[in-house]
């Protein structure tokens, strides 16, 4: 009983150990991630301000052409006024002319709105570039580090795996089996130190007579409180 109670003691250690090994290549996998979803957030917003200096741009080759034909139109209308017989035309052709220039005046103030967007928008493109090429070299650095220290760990994971059925292979098949129920649902940690009358694993105080029978080391128990198998430390 000895020999069993030893041997899940030693599972235990070594599931203990893997666990920490996974938690730690999961780390390593989720730092790997986190750089290719932050250079897609930026490239994201990289297309984003693309498409925006894009539409700014064709809006303003629109605002463009609409000025070269409201000044050929003001052009067209002077060129009217000498042939003009009557006041009242004269007069006419007048306010013809200076609603035309005001449209100018507008169209040309929209361009220039226009233009100071595309500038801000310009310097922000040049700053998520500069964003996007600092992560890609964090990457390059830290994703070289990180995939040297996954390789590593799994070639411990892998030794630790093969220990663990080597352990596991010498435990009754029901006996592991509640081992591993116990072991996932109280977080890691199946078995528990009796002592001083109280199992340690939940603090709660054992009946004597099991407290004796565990030190006797004839039999399997189990804290009647949190239900993991117990055991006691015996002095050599």
């Amino acid at each position: 009983m000895q020999n069993k109670m030893n041997l899940l003691k030693d599972l235990q250690e070594i599931d203990q150990e893997i666990s920490s090994i996974e938690a730690t290549r999961q780390g390593y996998q989720d730092e790997l991630a986190n750089f290719e979803a932050d250079a897609s957030k930026v490239l994201e917003m990289i297309d984003q301000l693309n498409d925006e200096v894009a539409v700014l741009r064709q809006s303003e080759a629109e605002l463009q052409q609409d000025l070269l034909k409201e000044k050929d139109n003001v052009v067209r209308v002077e060129a009217r006024l000498p042939e003009i017989q009557t006041q009242k035309e004269y007069v006419a052709v007048l306010k013809e002319i200076d609603v035309a220039k005001k449209s100018n005046k507008e169209t040309d103030e929209q361009m220039v709105a226009k233009m100071q967007e595309v500038v801000v928008l310009e310097g922000d493109l040049e700053e998520k570039n500069s964003e996007l090429e600092a992560i890609k070299e964090k990457a390059e650095a830290r994703g070289a580090e990180l995939e040297e220290l996954l390789s590593e760990s799994e070639a411990v994971l892998l030794k630790r795996t093969e220990t663990r059925e080597s352990v596991a292979a010498e435990l009754p098949v029901s006996l592991l089996r509640k081992y591993h129920t116990l072991f996932k649902r109280r977080g890691g940690l199946a078995l528990a130190l009796a002592k001083s009358g109280a199992c340690m694993g939940c603090n709660m105080q054992l009946p004597p007579q099991q407290y004796n029978r565990l030190l006797q080391v004839a039999e399997i128990q189990t804290c009647p409180h949190c239900n993991r198998i117990l055991y006691v430390e015996t002095e050599v």
